[in-house]
């Protein structure tokens, strides 16, 4: 019983976390390889949408280096003033 609580703890937490508004800067926590090129890791961008379909949660990002891509949550990172340094 301990354990499933601490991992709906988890599941909470990173819901709560991804829980991002357009606006957001966020970053690449990946290099990501997409028909239009490449963004290397760390790339600071700019949260335009949030959607979920079948289950996942999918974000339109419009990077500083002029691509708009949508990315999985667990490609992107928001950009908090101690990693914008």
């Amino acid at each position: 019983m301990a354990a499933s609580v601490r991992f709906l703890g988890l599941a909470n937490a990173k819901q709560a976390a991804m829980s991002l508004v357009p606006g957001t800067r966020c970053r690449s926590a990946r290099t990501i390889v997409f028909p239009g090129g490449v963004i290397r890791r760390a790339t600071p961008g700019t949260l335009v949408s949030q959607r979920e379909n079948l289950g996942r949660e999918l974000f339109t990002v419009d990077f500083d280096s002029g691509q708009k891509v949508i990315l999985f949550a667990d490609e992107i990172e928001p950009v908090t003033d101690g990693l914008a340094a």
